[in-house]
């Protein structure tokens, strides 16, 4: 019996709305794009984030592995969800908040430095003394 062939064969997979839960508005898009030798290419993708128009959404990064994009997204979300708690605990109002917002991959690098130097506070800790 011959198998049937079905355009779906050819389908791949270019871009993720990652979101916590199918209620839940998304937080970040990840894109993949295929660059260099069509015979061989080299396959990166991109992470942004989430509106719902591209003239919307903002740079997070780069990255080359699949993992590392929607754990970029992930980290995304906790670092913007912090500085929004720290806005608001310092009372901040909305359009000061609004003008205050540092550019989302800034966002990043200071969460993963700051998650870093606690796992080294932590790491470094001990047990307690007797």
């Amino acid at each position: 019996m011959p198998v049937e062939w079905s355009p779906v064969t050819y389908a791949r997979p270019m871009e993720w709305f990652l979101r916590v839960s199918e209620s839940q508005e998304p937080y970040a898009v990840v894109r993949r794009f295929l660059k260099g030798d069509p015979n061989r290419p080299e396959e990166w993708f991109r992470v942004v984030t989430y509106a719902p128009t591209s003239e919307g959404r903002e740079l997070v990064g780069w990255v080359s592995a699949f993992e590392a994009a929607c754990q970029l997204g992930w980290d995304y979300k906790c670092a913007y969800e912090s500085w929004r708690h720290h806005m608001a605990k310092n009372r901040a109002s909305s359009e000061a908040m609004s003008a205050a917002q540092p550019p989302a991959a800034e966002l990043v690098r200071f969460y993963r430095e700051h998650e870093k130097k606690r796992e080294q506070e932590v790491r470094g800790a001990g047990p307690p003394a007797i």
